[in-house]
């Protein structure tokens, strides 16, 4: 009797694996993402462990993490993800928009302001103040920025744009002689704002990609990126593969680390 109870409940459990292995049709389980208006955040989620990584902008994660080394996060990049351009985008339509733009950035980058702008943010912060337009052209435009992405763009405590790409687009206007107007625009409204002629241009850490060049125009590049992942110091998560599989991911809805975590993970 003994061994026969033995045996029905080996089958049992034989069974109830059987039915486990179906229901997940074999099939590692996907893992979820988190999109966020902004990234701080996804930044607070995974400090308070509500998600298991961040994917984000490689500039805009290791300014977070150096501005705020109380979190104790840890960031890397993978060579799967690919090198991308940031752009200034303009309506299809403004071919004088777009030549005015691309010399006073071709402009700025060979007299030396771009490299004084980047080494602001990006190298020993040695402060450097763009000078103001003259505005001899007589014109204004409006310039859209999501200004919740420092270094590129934020809202200081005086309520003023600054970042290097507020301090990029004013040292276009000031080589090319136009003024500019800078409107705090949220990111998923931003291209429909500038098509439906709301603005002018934005400039927003915004990556050039074949789909967004479908309904607007580009500048030439003025940054290369790529993605890094953010875990807590101590993480199991050691490469990109490790967040694919059963992981809450946290993005930034509609930014470039959100395609290509939608990517990777639907493709699991």
């Amino acid at each position: 009797m003994k061994k026969t109870k033995f045996f029905i409940a080996v089958l049992i459990l034989a069974m109830l694996f059987v039915l486990v292995g179906c229901g997940s049709n074999g099939k590692e389980e996907k893992s979820e993402i988190q999109r966020y208006d902004f990234m701080p955040g996804a930044f607070l989620d995974l400090l308070n462990e509500n998600i298991d990584a961040v994917v984000g902008d490689s500039p805009v994660v290791l300014e977070y993490i150096k501005n705020n080394p109380e979190v104790d996060f840890y960031a890397f990049g993978d060579d799967a993800f690919e090198k991308e351009y940031y752009g200034i985008a303009m309506r299809q339509e403004d071919t004088e928009l777009h030549d005015l733009v691309n010399a006073g950035l071709a402009n700025i980058k060979n007299n030396g302001v771009y490299d004084k702008i980047f080494n602001k943010y990006f190298g020993d912060g040695q402060d450097y103040v763009v000078p103001e337009s003259d505005n001899r052209l007589n014109v204004t435009y409006v310039v859209a920025s999501d200004m919740a992405y420092a270094p590129f763009e934020s809202v200081n405590e005086a309520g003023e744009p600054e970042g290097f790409d507020m301090d990029l687009i004013r040292a276009i206007a000031a080589d090319q002689g136009f003024a500019v107007k800078l409107e705090n625009t949220a990111w998923d409204g931003i291209l429909p704002a500038l098509i439906a002629g709301n603005c002018d241009m934005v400039i927003s850490a915004m990556t050039i990609t074949e789909e967004r060049k479908q309904s607007v125009a580009f500048s030439d590049p003025y940054f290369e990126a790529t993605q890094y992942i953010v875990v807590r110091e101590g993480s199991e998560i050691k490469s990109l593969e490790d967040i694919l599989t059963g992981k809450k991911i946290g993005v930034q809805i509609g930014t470039t680390g959100d395609l290509a975590i939608t990517e990777l993970v639907e493709g699991k």
